[in-house]
């Protein structure tokens, strides 16, 4: 199948499958088609004669990775198969490890969980340096200190930042591991620091999807690794939805002005929704005012109009049994159980659903592995886990000492910490000269006493039978707090038996840090909105419609521009979940969106969740309809409530 097969000359996916100017910007809404254009100029890059090893195609997520390979073996496409596609991350590591950077300055990739830097949080405080201000410069470090428009990546650009970026490196570096975001900084250095890095005129056909994700730092990399390259970059501003990250969706607004002359293409045929869906959609995006070329999506008539409904329910438990009550009945109608997605952007919501779904006989997928790790039971049990795998990790280590401590132990650590240092030794070393009474240091006894503590569960563990035994004990079935960890477990024993502990713990890492959604499966899909990026169903049920999770309170006191742009990111969220929803009317698959609600849930639900009801009614949190529900008028339904 050649590259241009079924492409009608003329329109935009012809347009980008064959352009050769070297710099291309397209910008594509959902559904409209940018994977297969992607695809097609791959193909024609391929079928042209390029190399294989010359063309770097970059996706948000490994799935997509995949998927294009894929789709390129299905058409044919000569030399595909020596084709790699990369996310950033995994190629920013791969630069790493191949040149030796990390040995050369000392860093280990031992990727921390997010529970485990609560005990690294507290070793970094000071008298003025307190939890939220080292989460915020955690975040900015993660973006190479690239937080406004007008910063450079790379540099620490006060005092204070420079301050806290020498104890964070000196701890990681201690505790013989990296932030799972810090790969980007220390790969931004590399290569701005090597200008003549064989990486730098490693490709000559550079494509990026999801462009408007990526924050500063990372668009500055794909810069320094287009020397002698092509770059073609793919995204949509419209679906920007990782501020957190520090995203900089300015970067797709002005990469014209940056690259004169490039071709400027759009994609903006809605392949995928139902023509009320897209009518929805555009009045939902409308309201944010801070779209320099705004591009409303076309609907296609033969897509039908689909099925909307927009429910409100007295309050969560009976938004949970109607969830589950319309999931059972549309596939009691013929609905393949994979076709339904439901998305709900807190596990307060989400879970109930999935359980009820579970109760109810409904095979069920949730996707909340990460957020599992919430929990006090389940951070015990991986870190323990760790530990039994690898004595020597120091990260496990720190957390299981301090997790039930004073303030994580952290004075008495700091002295452990400062004797290893001082004499070469590991904290495995100390504490067990500690314990054994060879060593004394001022003021540890009770942190001691939790490793002694910690010791015991250890050799209980050693004492087991064989690692199913360890994953029985850790994870035991019949307990919810770690039912999606021992599933992953089980199932990699199952598929391995001869695994031991280390390879366990790397797969669960990855399992948990780089979760995959597969796009072929049988169950319910549960998940956060944000992590429904990327995918289509032809069911699409978003639960939990309400202020406060939809938009979500900000963290912190904003200024009225930064609270502006804050709701306009969450309405973009928005957006995305709900052009999830793919029709196919010849196959009986209309497309069918639901969008559900309570007026009230109990109030610590409200709490965990992050909701600040409009009110408290005695233990009940009296919750207000989601403000993006009346942003969609007049395209969308009225709302109805069911009693």
């Amino acid at each position: 199948m050649a590259w241009f097969d079924g492409l009608t000359p003329g329109t935009p996916a012809h347009s980008i499958a064959s352009t050769v100017n070297t710099r291309v910007r397209v910008v594509a809404g959902p559904g409209t088609g940018k994977s297969y254009a992607m695809k097609r100029r791959v193909a024609r890059l391929l079928e042209s004669g390029v190399a294989p090893d010359l063309i770097l195609p970059v996706t948000f997520t490994r799935v997509a990775a995949q998927d294009l390979h894929r789709e390129l073996v299905g058409m044919g496409v000569p030399g595909c198969n020596a084709l790699n596609a990369h996310t950033l991350h995994s190629l920013a590591l791969r630069i790493l490890m191949r040149n030796h950077v990390l040995a050369a300055t000392g860093r280990i990739p031992r990727p921390l969980n997010d529970f485990e830097t609560e005990a690294m949080i507290y070793d970094l405080m000071t008298s003025t340096r307190k939890k939220k201000e080292i989460a915020a410069r955690r975040q900015a470090y993660e973006a190479a200190w690239a937080r406004l428009n007008n910063q450079v990546p790379g540099y620490a650009p006060s005092p204070e930042d420079a301050a806290f970026q020498h104890d964070l490196l000196a701890w990681l570096r201690f505790h013989q591991a990296m932030l799972i975001g810090e790969v980007i900084p220390e790969v931004y250095r590399y290569l701005s620091a090597n200008p003549g890095a064989p990486e730098r005129a490693e490709f000559n056909h550079i494509l990026v999807d999801e462009f408007q994700d990526l924050n500063k730092a990372e668009q500055a990399i794909i810069e320094l690794l287009s020397n002698a390259a092509d770059v073609c970059i793919v995204g949509d501003d419209d679906q920007s939805i990782y501020s957190f990250k520090h995203a900089h969706p300015d970067g797709i607004r002005d990469w014209l002005v940056v690259n004169a002359g490039a071709d400027d293409l759009s994609l903006v045929n809605c392949q995928r929704c139902p023509t009320r869906i897209v009518d929805m959609a555009n009045a939902l995006i409308a309201h944010n005012v801070h779209r320099p070329v705004p591009r409303p999506l076309v609907s296609i008539p033969a897509k039908g109009p689909g099925n909307v409904s927009i429910l409100q329910f007295p309050n969560l438990d009976r938004e949970v049994v109607g969830v589950v009550t319309r999931i059972q009945q549309m596939i009691a109608a013929g609905t393949p159980a994979g076709d339904i997605l439901v998305l709900a952007q807190s596990r307060a919501v989400g879970t109930p659903i999935y359980e009820a779904l579970l109760a109810g006989g409904v095979p069920a997928r949730s996707e909340y592995t990460e957020s599992e790790l919430e929990n006090e039971d389940a951070q015990r049990a991986f870190a323990l886990l760790k530990l039994f795998a690898n004595q020597d990790d120091r990260v496990a280590l720190r957390w299981l000492v301090g997790k039930d401590g004073h303030n994580f132990h952290a004075a008495g650590y700091r002295r452990v910490r400062d004797h290893c240092e001082a004499n070469g030794l590991s904290p495995w070393q100390v504490f067990s000269q500690l314990s054994a009474g060879v060593l004394g240091l001022p003021h540890t006894k009770p942190i001691v006493t939790a490793f002694n503590a910690l010791l015991a569960d250890l050799n209980a563990l050693a004492a087991l039978p064989d690692l199913a035994a360890v994953v029985d004990t850790l994870f035991p079935a019949g307990q919810a707090a770690t039912r999606e960890l021992r599933e992953i477990a089980v199932g990699l024993i199952t598929a391995d038996p001869t695994m031991d502990a280390p390879s366990l713990v790397r797969e669960l890492i990855a399992a948990i840090t780089q979760p995959e959604i597969p796009t072929d499966i049988q169950e319910v899909r549960i998940m956060s909105l944000h992590k429904s990026k990327g995918l289509s169903s032809p069911v699409t049920i978003i639960a939990g419609c309400v202020n406060g999770l939809l938009p979500r309170a900000p963290k912190g006191p904003l200024t009225p521009i930064e609270q502006q742009h804050y709701d306009e990111e969450q309405r973009r969220l928005f957006f995305v979940g709900i052009t999830r929803v793919k029709a196919d009317p010849t196959n009986g698959k209309p497309g069918t969106l639901i969008l559900t609600y309570s007026q009230e849930m109990p109030l610590a639900s409200a709490m965990n969740a992050g909701i600040a009801p409009a009110y408290v009614n005695y233990g009940t949190a009296v919750l207000q309809a989601s403000r993006f529900i009346a942003d969609m008028a007049p395209a969308a339904p009225a709302p109805v409530f069911v009693p």
